[in-house]
């Protein structure tokens, strides 16, 4: 079982950098919905679930409402909405220019950027989805991934 000091490191470092990457794709999405007016919703909900996992496990860590079952199911949603996201912004405009589009499609480098960070972002958070599947692995032979915390007993 990982020490404890190495769980709340890794976990502190994974959950950081979903939630800066969540909040840097929240503002460029925010500004294209300024412009567009769509919906953008799993931005803002990734963003909202990493501040409650990462300020929760730090404050709370060893309560059973932060353990791996109240982590995994959040960053498993925001893993497919991501990926959903991500891949359907890039086919939509992976075969525009930005250069050559000239004023038939305005904001197309902040959409461009968009969906670079929209990937960076489903990256991060597959290696947070791996991150605690490993450790509920662990758990299961313990006290089952129920009743386990992130911490080692």
């Amino acid at each position: 079982m990982p020490s404890d000091r190495a769980v709340r490191i890794t976990h502190s470092v994974l959950f950081g950098l979903t939630l800066l990457v969540s909040i840097i794709a929240l503002i460029i999405s925010a500004t294209l919905v300024a412009h567009y007016n769509n919906e953008d919703i799993h931005r803002v909900w990734t963003t909202f679930f990493g501040i409650i996992l990462t300020v929760g496990f730090q404050l709370l860590g060893t309560h059973l409402i932060f353990g791996i079952l109240s982590h995994l199911i959040p960053v498993a949603i925001g893993f497919i909405l991501y990926l959903i996201g991500s891949a359907s912004l890039t086919g939509l405009t992976a075969k525009i220019d930005c250069g050559k589009s000239g004023d038939s499609f305005s904001r197309c480098g902040v959409v461009k950027g968009l969906v670079v960070i929209s990937w960076i972002d489903t990256i991060i958070l597959l290696l947070t989805l791996i991150f605690i599947i490993v450790l509920a692995f662990v758990a299961r032979g313990r006290y089952g991934v129920h009743k386990s915390t992130l911490y080692a007993d």
